[in-house]
């Protein structure tokens, strides 16, 4: 393991899916990491093949980011880390059901992971990377933001305020070297949905106007879009059409076919 790196990437939720798919773009292109995730048994064995296959140090921090003392001590550790050039805000989740019928402590949890830890470790990374004039901040929103619907309602606003909060950040950020994109994918195989107890396998079967993709071609896509200086990426061509029709079908067009779509999906729940 080598310790002459000096260049570090901080990557949150990076278990599975797209955070995993970060770590290991960065691991190899030579950046130490700072993962974290919840599942220890899982990540840990992630963190030491990373460590193996690349040279790289990689700390896991395993933090339950809805909880204010864990994410605090996550924020002073982002202080901390002075040669800190990446930062990933990854870490999500989703529910299913109505707002009314969900548990609000699960919608507050939500708020507090997508929301106010993008804020917390944005705030605590700037600073470093203000003084060394270099950064890349990426921070992981979904189609969500663009394709409201029923049942993702909280879901759907905090990816929303994610993206203004992004595109707002990079206005501020000209010309001090540091580089922010807020991705949007769409419908990613990852455990996103699993989790959520839908059937991956049905779900994909019933595509309609979706766009199935692998967490490394959603990383690749944001990475080729970083070089390109778009500060919003949309990884895939099914998706960009959709966020076309988002921005410029009338409303009410709009909701419908959405809601169409959406009862192609019902089946696999």
């Amino acid at each position: 393991m080598s310790e002459t790196k000096t260049k570090t990437a901080l990557i949150t939720g990076a278990t599975s899916g797209i955070g995993k798919a970060f770590a290991y773009f960065f691991a190899k292109a030579g950046y130490n990491l700072v993962i974290t995730g919840r599942r220890e048994n899982i990540i840990q064995p992630i963190a030491e093949k990373l460590e193996k296959k690349y040279g790289v140090s990689v700390e896991v921090l395993i933090i339950e980011l809805s909880n204010q003392l864990d994410l605090d001590e996550l924020v002073q550790k982002t202080k901390e880390i002075k040669e800190l050039e990446v930062l990933v805000n990854n870490a999500g989740f989703a529910t299913r059901g109505t707002f009314v019928e969900n548990d609000f402590s699960q919608q507050e949890a939500m708020v507090r992971v997508h929301i106010l830890t993008v804020m917390k470790l944005t705030h605590a990374a700037l600073p470093n990377m203000l003084l060394r004039k270099k950064g890349i901040i990426i921070n992981v929103s979904s189609m969500g933001a663009y394709l409201i619907g029923p049942h993702n309602t909280v879901y759907c606003g905090t990816k929303t305020f994610i993206n203004a909060f992004t595109e707002s950040l990079h206005l501020e950020l000209l010309n001090t070297g540091i580089r922010v994109q807020v991705l949007c994918p769409g419908f990613v195989v990852t455990d996103f949905h699993r989790k959520m107890g839908y059937n991956l396998a049905k779900l994909q079967k019933n595509r309609g106007l979706i766009q199935w993709m692998t967490p490394k071609e959603v990383v690749i896509a944001s990475i080729r879009d970083l070089a390109r200086g778009k500060v919003v990426s949309i990884p895939g061509k099914s998706n960009q059409f959709l966020y076309f029709l988002s921005r410029f079908l009338p409303r009410q067009m709009f909701y419908s076919l959405l809601l169409r779509n959406l009862k192609k999906l019902a089946s696999s729940i």
